[in-house]
């Protein structure tokens, strides 16, 4: 049997799922410390269950999301070694930073020594400023991480009240400005990982749970919960990954649709193309930051169930979330209480909110029947305006365009698959008013979590080798090293490659049922004075991401 459990803004859902059937859902309310959410879930799953039956649990959770968000983050600062041809001032950097010397070129060698006062100045600065968590971030580390070595290794001796991170440990992306952001939020939430690992790992205990714990990642794949703590940054936006693979299971492995996860305080959009979720090309951003991170084509709106119902000026307007619905003991009217008095909903009773529906329907001087079918018909609309300007962004992604020449089609897909507590109603409105065929998968309320469940563990790996200079290096935080064997050619340079992959997918505990697919493999001449001094080889090597399974289910197509 596989647990997942997904951490929403309102509500935690969990799931249990035994071949393609789901034996078990349960649904509670999000505690604002999202560990208790996680363990009432696990409670209320295990009530008539044998814990020993369980093989996995995967958490989809909003903690590091909710933390840089919320800036409930420790200060933190940057040391930053831009060498040559960088302004730091005209890039997107998440954090106060000290410019230093010290700079590395393309290949990985050293052009530029560090001076070792100008770190002590940048230390003290910092200190004066009371932030105690600094990391450092050189250009082009990833191919020679000697610099920030010696840095680092300064502060921990003469600063040991200083936490420290080098940017190579985070990620070996090319991309300077998302490594160095990367290693900013990785410091800064690696303490909160840290409490929040020890929290699960204690409750799976208590509970009689004897089996691995993974974290669903932005791309849709799993890590283990131990290598999620050394990447914290790979669960961002681990909710609308739920999503896309949660519908993916509802389908099948050829479907294409536009993925619209309706919860209490947002709306997720997603899109499959043919069985797979559209990938940023860029990669993911958090408060427009760049992030050295794989993540799916997501966006969010601040729109769902529980949004609030106000009038201005004489007009419907929609507020931020301000607790559950008025019909079961919220404050305010939201679109939950017209999706029940409309009859779109079936969660309470009618006769709960029609006072006040009314109440605002002679404000307007409208009948109850027409406020409704306004309020309804402007949440459709503004979600109908977030899905253009995503389909604007969807446009300009390399596989988007590659399956409309694969499709032969220039029409963009016209199904949506809606998922999540609100969307069996707004699902059933939106069918009956507007073009789209509607899916609401049987499972609509707790997709999310079975999508989390079904999660596949996935690596991807991105090998740099410089023959020349002897030296290898990856996308993975950490992962470079000396090439101790010649590579002649590609397929040299592949075997030894796969090695490496293998061995960290090992580590990861990746290691079952794991097909591994070849992205491209690239190999070059170094020729210097008419003479050939080496070669370089680029390879990408992934695990085949997806689900386990699909779910065997009734549907409703509108």
């Amino acid at each position: 049997m596989l647990i997942g459990i997904d951490i929403g803004g309102t509500f935690t859902d969990g799931v249990v799922i035994s071949g393609q059937e789901v034996i078990k859902a349960v649904k509670v309310r999000t505690d604002e410390e999202i560990s208790f959410s996680i363990e009432e879930a696990l409670k209320q799953i295990l009530t008539d269950l044998d814990p020993q039956k369980v093989e996995q649990v995967t958490l989809s959770t909003t903690l590091i999301t909710n933390l840089i968000t919320q800036e409930r983050l420790p200060q933190t600062g940057m040391l930053l070694l831009p060498g040559p041809g960088a302004n730091p001032e005209q890039l997107n950097f998440a954090g106060p930073y000290r410019v230093l010397r010290g700079a590395v070129d393309y290949r990985g060698r050293v052009i530029e020594s560090v001076d070792l006062n100008e770190v002590k100045e940048a230390c003290t600065y910092f200190l004066e400023k009371n932030i105690h968590h600094l990391v450092v971030a050189c250009k082009f580390s990833q191919r020679n991480s000697s610099l920030e070595k010696q840095i680092v290794e300064y502060i921990q001796k003469y600063y040991p009240q200083v936490k420290v991170l080098a940017s190579y440990e985070v990620s070996g992306l090319l991309n300077w400005v998302r490594r160095a952001n990367g290693a900013f939020y990785t410091l800064a939430t690696r303490e909160a990982s840290h409490v929040f690992q020890k929290y699960i790992n204690n409750t799976l205990t208590k509970l009689g749970l004897d089996c691995p714990v993974y974290m669903l990642k932005a791309d849709g794949g799993t890590l283990p919960i131990n290598v999620a703590l050394r990447y914290p940054l790979e669960t961002i936006f681990s909710g609308p990954a739920a999503s896309a693979l949660g519908s993916l299971a509802c389908l099948d492995e050829k479907a294409t649709a536009v993925v619209v996860d309706i919860g209490g305080t947002t709306t997720d959009l997603a899109l499959l193309l043919r069985g797979k979720p559209l990938l940023a090309e860029r990669g993911a951003s958090i408060n427009n930051y760049p992030l050295p991170v794989r993540s799916l084509a997501v966006a969010s709106l601040e729109l769902g169930g529980d949004t609030s119902i106000t009038i201005e000026e004489g007009k419907i307007c929609f507020t931020k979330r301000q607790g559950p619905a008025l019909c079961v003991g919220g404050p305010t009217l939201t679109v939950t209480d017209i999706l029940v008095y409309s009859g779109y909903s079936t969660i309470a009773s009618r006769d709960l909110i029609k006072e006040q529906v009314e109440a605002i329907a002679a404000e307007l001087q409208l009948t109850p029947e027409q406020f409704s079918e306004q309020v309804l018909e402007l949440f459709v609309e503004q979600l109908e305006a977030k899905l253009e300007a995503m389909f604007h962004a969807w446009e300009e992604e390399p596989a988007y365009r590659i399956w409309q020449v694969l499709a032969a089609k220039k029409q963009r897909p016209q199904t949506l698959l809606c998922l999540g507590g609100p969307s069996g109603g707004i699902g059933k409105y939106w069918a009956e008013k507007k073009k789209w065929q509607v899916i609401i998968p049987q499972h609509y309320a707790v997709a999310n979590a079975i999508g989390a469940a079904l999660a596949k563990p996935t690596l991807k790996v991105d090998f740099f080798a410089d023959t020349e200079r002897k030296t290898y290096s990856t996308n993975i935080g950490g992962l470079q090293g000396t090439l101790l064997q010649p590579l002649k050619h590609v397929e040299e340079a592949k075997k030894f490659f796969l090695m490496v992959f293998k061995a960290t997918a090992k580590e990861w505990n990746l290691t079952k049922d794991m097909p591994i697919e070849t992205l491209y493999e690239e190999g070059f001449n170094i020729v210097r004075d008419w003479q050939t001094k080496g070669r370089i080889f680029q390879i990408g090597l992934q695990t085949v991401p997806g689900i386990r399974t699909f779910i065997k289910e009734e549907r409703s197509d509108g």
